[in-house]
C-alpha cells in the first residue's frame, strides 16, 4: 500500500511525504515534481509547476495532473505527495484510493494563510489584486471538498515535524 498525502499548498505535503519514506524506508514521489519532467519532456522546456499552471493555464495543467497520477497506478510501497488541486477530480481520487492509505493534513486557515501570503512570488491561484479573499475562496472550496473524500484527517497546524510523522504512521497502522 501507498501512502497519498494531500492538502492546500503549505501544509506539508512533500516536507512531511520526504520525511515519512525516509523513516519507512520506501520511495517518495511528488506528484508535482513528475508534472515538470513530464512536461520538461512534452515540451523540451524547464518550468516549474508554478509557471506551467500560468503558461498553459488551470484546464490543460489539471489534464497533466491527471495523466502523471494515472501513471502512478502500478507504484507499491511508496508514500505520494499530490499537488493541493489534484484531489478536487474524482478520477485522481478513485486512482489513487485503489491502493493507497490518504491522508489529508488540516493546517489552520489563518496560519496557512500568513505562510502561503509571504511566498514571493505568489502561488498563481492567488489574485495578486486580492490575495486575501482568493486564498479564502480557494481554502473554503478545498476544505470542504477535502472533507468530502473521507480520507483520515490529521491537524497538523501546531504539531512539531516527528509528531506529524508519528501520526500518520498511527493512521497507516489502524488503516491496514
Amino acid at each position: 500500500m501507498n501512502t497519498v498525502l494531500f492538502g492546500i499548498k503549505g501544509c506539508g505535503k512533500t516536507t512531511f511525504g520526504k520525511m515519512l519514506a525516509k523513516e519507512k524506508g520506501c520511495a517518495f514521489i511528488d506528484t508535482d515534481r513528475l508534472i515538470e519532467e513530464v512536461y520538461q519532456i512534452n515540451r523540451r522546456k524547464k518550468l516549474t509547476c508554478r509557471q506551467i499552471y500560468e503558461e498553459v493555464g488551470p484546464v490543460h495543467f489539471r489534464a497533466l495532473e491527471y495523466e502523471v497520477i494515472q501513471s502512478l497506478q502500478d507504484v507499491q510501497s511508496s508514500v505520494i505527495a499530490v499537488g493541493g488541486g489534484a484531489m478536487l477530480l474524482h478520477e485522481n481520487i478513485e486512482a489513487l484510493r485503489k491502493n493507497s492509505h490518504l491522508i489529508y493534513l488540516y493546517f489552520d486557515r489563518e496560519k496557512l494563510k500568513k505562510r502561503v501570503l509571504s511566498e514571493d512570488p505568489l502561488p498563481a491561484f492567488i489574485n495578486p489584486n486580492d490575495p486575501e479573499a482568493s486564498f479564502d475562496k480557494m481554502y473554503d472550496e478545498r476544505e470542504d471538498f477535502y472533507k468530502k473524500i473521507g480520507a483520515k484527517q490529521i491537524d497538523v497546524t501546531d504539531m512539531k515535524d516527528e509528531e506529524v510523522i508519528q501520526a500518520i504512521l498511527k493512521e497507516i497502522k489502524n488503516g491496514q
